[in-house]
């Protein structure tokens, strides 16, 4: 599949500006500021109903206006389609094809899709949520019921915390049912996907590093004790177990990455990882997905890089400051300017 035109209003720094993409490697360039990040955004938002920069949607509304919209024609299994959402600061709308929506759920698979950003770092170096982000925002492109189930246990774990919060005891248990109903689901799905991405994570990375590195992936399920802990919970005002407090861990020959792998390997680890990411959800959905890879050559050092670059395929959008043309010389080259799409051409 691929994105074949995007037209934004409003949207960041772009006032008004329409693209059309290659089927292959997208090339955007221009100065630091200028708008290239805010094109990956905007596909991303496409792609997952929300930003991988900020939670706040309102922040997307060009200053000064009233709203932002984003249109986007896509091809997939040999079918144009087209998307629309908008957001004015309050209302949310999606157009389909013919269906409608008032919220961006239903964009979540449409367009499959994985992105490559330097704040990936925070996957091995930061907190547990990161980790867990990444794994629901992966499973939910192919699962809708994990979908379901995940906004299922999060509902019922607000509520829950309220009675914890407020030392009440009264009704949490329907809440503890559901969540145990949901959280079943969840782990089930979460422990399968990480079995899953163990060999071909561990042979990516021997492959980017020469054989150098070797790595590991484990997930670290916390096992729903919430009857057994009420007490605790109630003088903590929070729920301490449970799929919310879950975790993955890398190990870079046999030893925590988080504290002992350098600056190098970590990033060996995210490139790895994004690659399987995007194998693995190729397999599931029965199409290429979308890479978005944000400033581009930034993540590892030029052999790393070398053979990351050769196990890219599908549609690819990078940004990058500047053309670097003996990479990708089929690329097509999105020139950007103050908001603007001021050259599109080959390399």
């Amino acid at each position: 599949m691929w994105v074949k035109k995007l037209f934004l209003r409003n949207f960041r720094n772009y006032t008004q500006a329409e693209v059309h993409f290659s089927p292959g490697v997208n090339w955007i360039t221009g100065k630091n500021g200028q708008g290239k990040t805010n094109l990956l955004e905007a596909i991303y938002l496409l792609s997952m109903g929300r930003s991988f920069r900020t939670p706040q949607l309102g922040q997307l509304i060009q200053q000064g206006a009233p709203f932002f919209y984003i249109e986007a024609e896509i091809e997939r299994e040999g079918v144009t389609q087209t998307i629309k959402i908008s957001f004015d600061g309050e209302n949310k709308k999606v157009q389909h094809n013919a269906s409608m929506y008032t919220h961006f759920a239903p964009l979540i698979g449409l367009v499959p899709h994985v992105l490559y950003a330097p704040e990936d770092i925070a996957l091995v170096s930061g907190l547990p949520l990161y980790r867990r982000k990444f794994l629901d925002l992966h499973l939910a492109q192919f699962d809708p019921l994990y979908l379901r189930h995940l906004a299922r246990y999060s509902k019922a774990l607000r509520q829950r915390n309220e009675l914890l919060k407020s030392k009440s005891e009264v009704a949490i248990e329907p809440w503890e049912v559901m969540m145990a109903q949901s959280a079943d689901y969840l782990i089930e799905k979460r422990a399968l996907m990480i079995e899953q991405l163990q060999q071909p994570l561990n042979e990516c990375i021997r492959a980017l590093s020469n054989g150098s590195d070797s790595i590991g992936i484990h997930y670290k399920s916390s096992t729903p004790e919430w009857q057994k802990n009420r007490k605790r919970e109630l003088f903590v005002g929070t729920t301490l177990s449970g799929p919310h407090r879950d975790d993955i861990q890398f190990q870079i020959k046999g030893l925590a990455a988080k504290s002992f792998a350098s600056e190098g390997q970590k990033h060996s680890i995210i490139a790895a990882l994004r690659l399987c990411q995007w194998d693995h959800l190729e397999a599931q959905v029965g199409c290429s997905p979308l890479m978005s890879i944000d400033d581009f050559g930034a993540h590892l050092d030029q052999e790393r890089q070398a053979k990351f670059q050769e196990k890219l395929s599908g549609q690819i959008f990078l940004t990058s400051p500047n053309r670097s043309p003996e990479i990708f010389p089929d690329k097509q080259v999105i020139q950007v300017e103050l908001g603007q799409v001021a050259h599109v051409g080959s390399a």
